[in-house]
């Protein structure tokens, strides 16, 4: 039996049933969707990276088992009433015009006519459905005896488990299910089958859409203002066949659609804008008069930190367009943040080879008091030393200011990435995309955490990086001090090589470009006469 939650629309488990059988089909230049008669939803859901002219391949949205037998019924109706539905011929001068598609049944007790309607809309990507139930006029059944309803979303959206990448599998390929309630874009976490958490809605029409979104594509629904909403439920299905996509690639959900009594000659209707394409900005705001769906993008940040993501997505648009290459657009960025940075970079600089020069010149006192005391007077005697000559025993720590405030940036730049659909094709050198790890060669073998490839980026990171901490060293005041410091550079190198190492290639390009930025920077401002410490 459906479950009902009061009166207007839930969204539900897409449970088993009756299905309806869906005919016809669409085909633009950026959507082709073919119903083709198969029971329980749409058979072929394809949408266009790019609109025309711009060149790009065909995204599937439909997810298939290894048998290529289709488990996705996007937009299949089903009731849980026990009633039979048998398809309509409609007559060819009442066929739809270009760019829309139409179903029609009516159920075997010949008391009920359902129709759906799908036409797609001015704006790219987006289509309107219609779903429309009559009670026909010579039924002589009682008013309250109405067919529930269930509009079907998922299981899955066509994506399958990128191989090779280790520990960065799920980074990089996925499939969620996603809510936007009033100014609020929430992941619905799934961990397990069955688990069915329910989010309440009070927002109104136009401030609510929800759907399923993979690293670049989704499909998201939002109810017309005569369309209610109480609450939204969402579960993992189960793909019941051998060769199964694993569980958290199939989300699915249904609309359970609240059908109100139905005298004879009456009918009640349902109303959705649907997006289905590429997760890039444009195609996601669709224009002044479209709906907005950003929201699905960089929604689990901080809203300054949402904002930052964008500001640089718009920088990063600004220098492609002048570069012509996402890679060079980013190192533009990287030269281009280090420029703002400088003024601040060269005072840190400063104070760190004014540091080190009062650090040499204590060095033999601080040795005397070192082997004199010991405990919290050796610690009152060094601060003392400190004071005496005008510094602070923090003041060394100022370079990696530098480094902190990159963080947001770094940050920031991390999200857009990672779901920027305009880099998910971007090559650069030998990078075959700059949102994916750099892939120079392939080991043969798969290995735990590494995955079946190496990347080069990260290990010119950790090096520049090792180098940028090299410039300026703490004077050791002892042979024993100089080899601690240098394990602990080389742990700090590795750690770093170890956390970028499944990171996006665009991410560790740039980072690799700041360090080097840093590093002629270094050594731009170092006086001549004063030679890096080769301990």
């Amino acid at each position: 039996m459906l479950q009902r939650a009061g009166k207007g629309l839930c969204v539900l488990l897409a449970g088993t049933g009756i299905a309806i059988a869906d005919e016809g089909g669409i085909s633009s230049s950026e959507l082709e969707l073919d119903g083709t008669g198969d029971i329980g939803g749409i058979a072929q859901w394809q949408v266009k990276e790019h609109p025309q002219p711009e060149p790009g391949d065909w995204q599937s949205l439909v997810s298939r088992t290894g048998e290529n037998q289709r488990i996705s019924r996007h937009l299949g109706l089903e009731t849980a009433a026990g009633i039979s539905w048998l398809p309509k011929t409609v007559a060819p001068e009442a066929s739809h015009p270009p760019g829309a598609a139409s179903d029609r049944w009516v159920s075997a007790d010949g008391n009920w006519q359902l129709e759906r309607k799908l036409r797609q809309s001015e704006t790219a990507y987006r289509l309107e459905l219609s779903i429309e139930l009559s009670r026909l006029g010579n039924s002589r059944l009682p008013a309250s005896n109405v067919a529930p309803l269930r509009l079907l979303l998922g299981p899955g959206l066509g994506e399958r488990p990128m191989e090779g990448l280790g520990i960065a599998t799920s980074l990089y390929s996925y499939v969620e299910p996603v809510i936007r309630i009033g100014d609020s874009t929430e992941r619905i976490e799934l961990s397990e089958p069955g688990q069915s958490p329910t989010v309440p809605l009070r927002a109104a029409t136009g401030e609510t859409w929800f759907g399923l979104n993979s690293r670049y594509f989704a499909i998201l629904l939002e109810p017309a203002s005569e369309t209610g909403i109480n609450e939204v439920e969402f579960r993992l299905a189960v793909s019941p066949h051998p060769e199964r996509l694993p569980d958290r690639y199939l989300p699915s959900l249904a609309v359970d659609l609240e059908v109100p009594q139905l005298s004879p000659g009456e009918s009640a209707r349902w109303q959705f804008e649907i997006f289905s394409g590429p997760k890039s900005r444009a195609a996601l705001a669709g224009g002044p008069d479209a709906s907005d769906y950003t929201g699905v993008l960089f929604h689990s940040l901080w809203r300054w930190m949402r904002g930052l993501s964008f500001g640089l997505l718009r920088v990063l648009e600004w220098l492609y367009a002048i570069a012509h290459s996402w890679g060079i657009a980013i190192c533009l960025l990287a030269v281009l943040v280090r420029i703002l940075l400088y003024p601040f970079a060269r005072w840190a600089l400063s104070s760190q080879q004014k540091f080190s020069d009062v650090q040499r010149r204590i060095q033999p006192e601080m040795a005397r008091i070192k082997a004199k005391y010991k405990g919290g007077k050796q610690s009152e005697r060094i601060l003392k030393l400190y004071e005496k000559h005008g510094v602070s025993p923090l003041a060394g720590l100022k370079p990696l200011l530098i480094v902190l405030i990159q963080i947001p940036v770094f940050v920031a730049l991390f999200h857009v990435l990672g779901q920027a659909f305009e880099l998910r094709q971007a090559s650069f050198l030998w990078m075959e995309s700059l949102s994916e790890p750099d892939r120079l060669f392939a080991f043969g073998v798969e290995l735990p955490f590494f995955g079946a490839y190496f990347n080069l980026l990260p290990v010119l990171m950790a090096i520049s990086t090792l180098i940028t901490i090299k410039l300026s060293p703490a004077p050791a005041s002892s042979d024993a001090d100089s080899r601690r410091q240098n394990i602990f550079l080389g742990l700090m190198a590795l750690t770093f090589f170890l956390l970028f190492y499944p990171f996006p290639s665009g991410m560790v390009l740039y980072w690799t470009i700041a360090n080097a930025l840093h590093i002629v920077q270094a050594r731009i401002t170092r006086p001549k006469e004063v030679e890096p410490d080769a301990s």
